[in-house]
């Protein structure tokens, strides 16, 4: 059975509805799939519901920013079941995200006549593009000569990720398991390609102190090498092995010569250790 277990719909930055995805899924012979939405769980039943019509098994899931020492990490939650306090801290992940951009706005109408609190509070734009409102409003603004080019901005104004209060990884991995689900570390090429291998392990052997119950250790842009490392370590601790393609539709499908589409990773169930899925 071929697995995906990190696919993004326009309930958070992606392009696609729960029921494309479920539709692309089913084109491409998936069996098994997952929605990860940035801070946000409302696209599950209706991925559920299309998946079932499929013969394709949904996995709830969820990516959640969290704070781990001078990083701001994704950790990907499985299989939870309905508990106020995961909710509440997934919310204040989403809220801490939107807030980037509210003070970001804030900050540059100082400088721009273009842009101001209330037009951007007031302002709307079609999700079905990907990415989110900020740089939308940005683009639209005439301040960026593309999407993703408003990003240099947040660094600029002080509204980077790592200076927002995003929770700790150790309490995010715990509300997780509280609730019955799994943490695993998204997308480790995202935030450590550039150490060695004996750096690596360290980091993964502090995350798993820290609670983390896998990594996803099949990624669009995982070396040969971290993928190795990330495989031998989850085996060596009996930890949980996923794999990813962070496909968002049509937004971000092609970053440096890397595809993101769903099913851009080609994994087989028997090559993971899925806790989550009983066969």
């Amino acid at each position: 059975m071929m697995v995906d277990l990190h696919i993004h719909t326009y309930f958070s930055d992606g392009t696609m509805s729960p029921e494309e995805v479920a539709r692309d899924a089913y084109k491409k012979g998936l069996k098994v799939i997952a929605v990860t939405d940035h801070n946000n769980i409302e696209a599950y039943d209706r991925l559920k519901k299309s998946c079932e019509e499929y013969g394709i098994i949904a996995i709830r899931g969820v990516e959640i920013d969290c704070k781990y020492k001078d990083k701001v990490l994704h950790v990907l939650a499985y299989d939870f079941k309905d508990d106020k306090n995961l909710f509440d801290l997934i919310n204040k992940s989403r809220n801490e995200l939107l807030k980037t951009s509210v003070d970001l706005i804030d900050r540059m109408s100082k400088d721009f006549n273009e842009v101001s609190s209330e037009d951007y509070a007031n302002y709307e734009y079609d999700r079905r593009k990907g990415a989110w409102k900020g740089v939308h409003y940005l683009l639209e603004k005439g301040l960026s000569q593309k999407l993703l080019d408003g990003l240099k901005y947040y660094k600029e104004y002080g509204c980077d990720y790592i200076e927002y209060d995003f929770s700790p990884i150790e309490k995010v991995c715990k509300a997780i398991k509280d609730a019955g689900g799994y943490a695993v570390l998204a997308h480790p090429s995202n935030f450590y390609s550039e150490f060695s291998k004996e750096g690596l392990i360290k980091v993964l052997e502090d995350l798993k102190d820290k609670g983390i119950d896998g990594i996803e250790c099949y990624y669009p842009s995982n070396g040969e090498e971290l993928t190795k490392t990330c495989v031998e370590f989850c085996k060596k601790n009996d930890m949980i092995i996923t794999a990813g393609s962070d496909g968002h539709g049509e937004f971000t499908k092609t970053i440096k010569n890397i595809d993101y589409y769903i099913g851009a990773v080609k994994a087989n169930i028997d090559d993971l250790n899925l806790r989550f899925i009983k066969r």
